[in-house]
């Protein structure tokens, strides 16, 4: 088909000073790159900016006042206790106590009072996730702070020979700014929700209740609290189901105030049409006119300050964003969605994922061809090859990417626990980090596949993950990273991803997106690391529930027309009792030629809107389109057909259905089955999720449809992804390509949680 550009030679991958320094010194990596800002590259030290009027700063600035720029070289300089005087110790010094156990744990000392110290605890680069990357002269602040006596010291840190940029989060893992360090202790310590009579709070479920309870505070008293239950709408006599409609109960409640754990504020309003929005926040909830007369009004000052905050989040202006190896655009899409950026600019190499994105981006600047040489023309001050103008350093506020993860996929039988050094498409994160490093951006955000935190990279485990956050590092960004499971997010799979976020030095480090959506498989596993004495840590989830309730396979497809493929019957002749039945009701059977799209690339819904989903996935602008493209699956030969539509129609139902007693085909195994190891025929299950979707689409998969006799279309797994129905994919003639886009694509809902995340770190900013 030749679709997408590439060379008859491996090309070195094209990356700046910094990243190839990185591969070099700290993995042992000398070839596979190139550096193309070669004698141009920026100073990697970075002096921390600090803004906080707080005992922690002072301490910070008091520990750099002692320091002078002359390298002392890789190792920690220590001064014995027999030649420090404990009087002279003093705040912003570093040393070392004496603790329970056999190793000593070290200090800044953040103030005094007579012989008594209180100190922040520090850490070496050897207690981080980065243990086997940085050197032993590379210190790190923690959250953790405790008050010792003088007489416990036993050396002093020399500041000159020393390295303290960051400080360290075990918790999430995270390496983050010394300023937002500071700023920690400006935060109470007793963090308990504050909630007023009339607001709206949000409970832990309980019982059989499986999504966050919302109760209306109805009176609060020195012992209790008397609240109001809304309960979650049923579908209408419609049968439209709506994800944030509530319905008050007439009765009150008591709960005593030592069992009433409110964890979080959430906001009712009336509802106004199905008042579906990508924008919506997952606290936002309505009810009906009628039902709004058992409701008390709101706080008043709680009310203004809801209405303030949202003011404030719509009058931030978007991040002008770039998203590199874009895709179809996933990543992109979510982001604006969200209101969090406006991407202008993207590259891909790929010449349909290109204009996918483009038509979706129609005033976006794209780029068709390789990253890393983008990247050099970039910086030589040259223009694309369609001479089209590239952006500059300060053009640009936020970064996304989503490099290549097939060397990296579990789903991938090639991928390989040495794919970073095996497969040159796993370097190209490196063009990737170049750009970042060439622009500068204040966010840059990444997402890959689970298998990219478990690839080597220079002998080392979890090197890829390591080689990303160690080159965000040097160039001055904090960072963080963790697993997110789509369906926990709204989208109708269950698709596990990882994620890094990271942000330039003097703004927020935004968290990790915390779980919206009720999940109906397992979660994803914590994110697990280990340190340089090989002890396991996994990241703290501090998700407090979800609010909304999952979207299944049904929720997301249910509207969408409905036809079987037409049973071709070359094993087994004459027709069935069951393809008879459902033509007779009306369910077309189409006929599946090789080669060729099965299905109309137009029509109309089948039905209006079931749910809030679907009634977004219809939205653009404001308007709700009436008929949908590309709603088609692929050609195949005839075995694969035949063998397709007599998978029995339960959830679930596989190859081994075909000698089921109601099917009776055992002949449609064939001997390709011990052959082939996806060869599953499996069939999804509408109350449950779609499974991994492959780039490639294939009959053998977990492709089927939940209740028709064929694979899922185009617009089917679209729907899967979250892409709304005015996305329409370019794509070769047997629609491989739009299912390869799709496949490769983050998952639109996911992107919107991450862009949220962005918007209330850039808050804290603004505050």
């Amino acid at each position: 088909m030749g679709r997408r550009k590439s060379t008859s030679q491996r090309r070195l991958v094209q990356t700046t000073r910094i990243v190839a320094t990185v591969l070099s010194k700290d993995f042992g990596i000398r070839n596979g790159y190139e550096v193309v800002d070669r004698g141009h590259g920026r100073q990697d030290v970075v002096t921390p900016t600090l803004t906080r009027s707080n005992e922690a700063s002072s301490a910070l600035e008091a520990f750099f006042k002692q320091q002078n720029n002359h390298d002392l070289g890789p190792h920690l300089r220590k001064v014995q206790c027999l030649n420090l005087k404990k009087q002279d110790i003093k705040i912003g010094d570093i040393v070392e106590v004496d603790s329970l156990t056999s190793t000593k744990t070290m200090f800044l000392i953040l103030f005094r009072h007579g012989a008594v110290l209180h100190g922040a605890i520090v850490v070496t680069g050897a207690q981080t996730i980065l243990h086997d990357v940085l050197p032993s002269d590379e210190l790190f602040l923690t959250g953790s702070t405790l008050m010792f006596f003088a007489s416990a010291v036993v050396t002093a840190i020399d500041p000159k020979g020393v390295s303290l940029r960051y400080a360290w989060d075990e918790k999430r893992p995270a390496f983050y700014s010394l300023n937002g360090w500071a700023g920690q202790n400006d935060t109470p310590a007793d963090q308990r929700l504050v909630f007023h009579e009339g607001d709206f709070v949000v409970l832990p479920p309980s019982g059989l209740e499986v999504v966050n309870a919302v109760v209306q505070v109805q009176r609060r008293r020195n012992t209790f609290v008397i609240v109001r239950r809304l309960d979650r709408k049923k579908p209408d006599i419609t049968g439209f189901k709506h994800d944030r409609l509530l319905v008050p109960r007439e009765e009150f409640e008591r709960i005593d105030l030592e069992i009433f754990k409110p964890i979080g504020i959430c906001h009712v309003s009336l509802l106004q049409g199905h008042s579906s929005s990508f924008a919506a926040e997952p606290t936002d909830f309505f009810v009906a006119q009628d039902d709004a007369k058992l409701l008390r009004p709101e706080c008043g000052l709680c009310m203004l300050a809801n209405r303030e905050d949202r003011r404030k989040r719509r009058d931030l202006e978007p991040l002008s964003a770039m998203e590199i190896m874009c895709g179809a655009g996933g990543l992109s899409l979510g982001l604006d969605l969200s209101g969090a950026c406006e991407t202008k600019f993207a590259i891909d190499m790929d010449e349909d994922s290109i204009r996918t994105f483009k038509a979706h981006h129609p005033s976006a600047t794209v780029f068709c061809g390789d990253a890393g040489d983008a990247l050099r023309r970039a910086m030589l001050g040259l223009r694309s090859q369609e001479g089209l103008r590239f952006p500059c350093p300060g053009e640009i506020d936020m970064i996304s990417a989503g490099p290549p993860c097939q060397g990296f996929s579990r789903k991938n039988r090639h991928a390989h626990r040495e794919a970073a050094e095996k497969d040159s498409r796993n370097l190209l994160v490196c063009s990737v980090l170049g750009w970042v490093d060439y622009l500068r951006p204040k966010y840059f955000v990444m997402e890959n596949v689970e298998g990219f935190t478990m690839s080597r990279l220079g002998g080392r485990e979890q090197g890829m993950v390591k080689l990303v956050m160690r080159c965000l590092m040097k160039m001055g960004y904090a960072v963080t990273c963790g697993y997110a499971q789509s369906g926990a997010f709204g989208c109708p799979q269950s698709r596990k991803r990882f994620l890094l976020l990271a942000s330039k030095d003097g703004v927020t480090l935004p968290n990790l997106p915390q779980p919206t959506h009720e999940f109906l498989g397992r979660p994803a596993h914590t994110f697990l690391w280990e340190d340089g004495s090989e002890t396991t840590y996994n990241s703290a989830s501090t998700s407090v529930g979800a609010t909304l309730p999952a979207v299944t396979a049904s929720d997301a497809i249910s509207d969408l027309p409905v036809f079987d493929w037409k049973d071709p019957h070359v094993t087994y002749l004459g027709s069935d009792a069951i393809e008879v039945q459902r033509a007779l009701q009306g369910i077309p059977q189409l006929v599946v030629k090789q080669g060729r799209p099965t299905g109309p690339e137009k029509t109309s819904y089948r039905s209006q809107p079931l749910n809030s989903y679907q009634e977004r996935m219809r939205v653009l602008a404001g308007e709700t389109a009436c008929s949908l493209t590309q709603h088609q699956t692929p050609g195949y030969h005839a075995l694969a057909v035949e063998r397709v539509v007599n998978v029995a129609l339960y959830p679930g139902a596989n190859f081994e259905s075909w000698s089921d007693p109601a099917v009776k085909k055992p002949a449609l195994l064939g001997t390709d089955r011990y052959t082939d190891e996806h060869f599953r025929y499996e069939r999804v299950d509408s109350d449950g999720y779609f499974k991994v979707l492959m780039t490639k689409m294939t009959t053998q998969g977990s492709m089927l449809h939940p209740t028709q006799r064929r694979l899922l279309t185009v617009r089917e797994c679209a729907r899967a992804q979250g892409f709304p129905d005015w996305v329409h994919f370019h794509t070769d003639a047997n629609l491989q390509s739009a299912y390869r886009q799709i496949g490769n694509a983050v998952p639109v809902p996911l992107s919107q949680a991450i862009g949220k995340s962005l918007t209330v770190a850039r808050m804290k900013d603004h505050r």
